[in-house]
């Protein structure tokens, strides 16, 4: 009888062993009824970020499950860490959507037992390319030369929160020009980048995604440890697919037109001569001309500044010969060019001398003969008369020097009879170092 007892107690030890190991063993799982809500802080993503998801679990009763109930993730697109996490005191399991550089819209959903997350509350992140909200686009430097020159084309991109999108593939293309690249991916800044080089005006577009989105507002999750929870809201649902573009114009700069004009007799050497630059500054996308320097050919130039209209300047060339004169225009944007034109520089003309003497009919016996001389010296336009002197020959007095006459001068000089043929010489030495003669002869009788 004892035996019996004791093999009855063996036996429901055992049966008890077996039940606690049995209640070791079994998952915690959600009941039959329950519902699973899943929340986060964002619907939308860039390539390769992630974000914590929160899985409520309720059951019938509307309260929370037991702690350490398993919840299961399931996503369309990247990956959920852990795949299978417990839930706390307020029915909340934990885990972290990471996007794994696709583009794309992730559905992820939830299991627990009897409960799972419905389609139509499945949780849905747009990632990359299919979060995208606006591109702005825009130019610098805004305008080009008309002969040609580059600016940085930047796009950023922003998601349908108005966020940076990282690691985005952008389209650009351009209606004029060239492009050093045609697709680009968003930095850390959501800003991706390109060169464009053009001589015309040309309107740059970038695109993104493939087709239309729209803008959505996450919400986040109220309730947590030690309240009680609150029933979380579903962000709203973003777009499977999403694109968005944004253009910007380049303008080409019309640039000043430069004239030289020389003067319209051939410049003189050693003479200034005048010279007119006409600037004109288109009234269409024109820029103002920061300085004109000009190039003289002779080795010599000068700055002009900022010129509008007409500058007139003079320039003495030294020597004979032809020229090229130079006019480098720089706006304020920074454009360059060049115009030339040649002149010719001649000899310039002398000094004219004109001598009229007055010799008497005779001279008899041993009387002086007394002549007369009317000098007339006539220096061309720009040049001074430094100094004149006259030789009269066997005449008293021999010489006589008149200084810087310009004009005329009655003169006189008195001969031995019977003197014969004398040469008066004029000597005249001007401005510009050069010593100019006129000479006539004259019979003393």
């Amino acid at each position: 009888m004892v035996t019996r007892c004791r093999n009855l107690a063996v036996a429901a030890l055992a049966l008890l062993a077996f039940a606690a190991s049995a209640c070791e063993v079994s998952p915690l799982l959600a009941p039959t009824g329950s519902t699973i809500t899943l929340t986060s802080s964002t619907n939308v993503l860039s390539a390769n970020d992630s974000v914590e998801i929160v899985a409520q679990v309720m059951e019938p009763s509307g309260t929370p499950p037991h702690s350490g109930t398993l919840v299961t993730f399931t996503t369309t697109l990247g990956t959920v860490a852990p795949a299978t996490a417990e839930t706390d005191a307020n029915g909340r399991a934990l885990a972290r959507f990471q996007s794994g550089g696709t583009n794309g819209t992730a559905v992820i959903t939830a299991t627990s037992g009897g409960a799972t997350t419905a389609a139509a509350s499945a949780l849905r992140i747009s990632v990359g390319s299919a979060a995208v909200g606006r591109v702005v686009v825009n130019a610098n430097p805004a305008s080009v030369s008309a002969l040609g020159g580059s600016t940085t084309i930047s796009a950023n991109v922003l998601d349908v929160n108005g966020n940076v999108l990282k690691q985005v593939p952008v389209s650009f293309t351009s209606s004029a020009g060239t492009l050093s690249v045609q697709l680009v991916t968003t930095d850390n800044n959501g800003i991706a980048q390109t060169i464009l080089t053009t001589a015309q005006q040309a309107t740059v577009t970038a695109n993104v995604g493939a087709t239309g989105g729209s803008s959505t507002t996450p919400t986040t999750p109220t309730g947590g440890t030690g309240t009680t929870p609150t029933t979380p809201t579903t962000p709203a649902t973003p777009p499977t697919t999403g694109q968005a573009s944004g253009s910007v114009t380049v303008t080409v700069n019309a640039q000043a037109t430069l004239v030289i004009t020389p003067p319209t007799t051939p410049p003189s050497a050693g003479l200034p001569s005048t010279y007119t630059f006409a600037v004109t500054v288109p009234t269409t996308n024109g820029v103002p001309v920061k300085n004109l320097r000009v190039s003289w050919g002779d080795g010599t130039s000068q700055d002009l500044g900022a010129v509008s209209g007409n500058a007139s300047v003079q320039h003495t060339y030294s020597d004979t010969g032809t020229y090229t004169i130079t006019g480098t225009l720089t706006d304020a944007a920074g454009n360059v060019q060049t115009v030339s034109t040649a002149v010719s520089v001649i000899i310039g003309a002398s000094p004219t001398i004109n001598i009229t003497p007055s010799v008497p009919a005779s001279c008899t016996g041993t009387s002086p003969c007394v002549v007369t001389f009317l000098l007339q010296v006539t220096p061309p336009t720009g040049v001074g008369i430094v100094d004149v002197s006259v030789s009269f020959g066997a005449a008293t007095p021999p010489t006589q020097g008149l200084g810087g006459l310009t004009g005329s001068a009655t003169l006189s000089a008195t001969y031995p009879a019977h003197a014969g043929a004398q040469t008066v010489a004029v000597t005249v030495r001007d401005t510009i170092g050069r010593t100019t003669q006129g000479f006539t002869t004259i019979n003393i009788p």
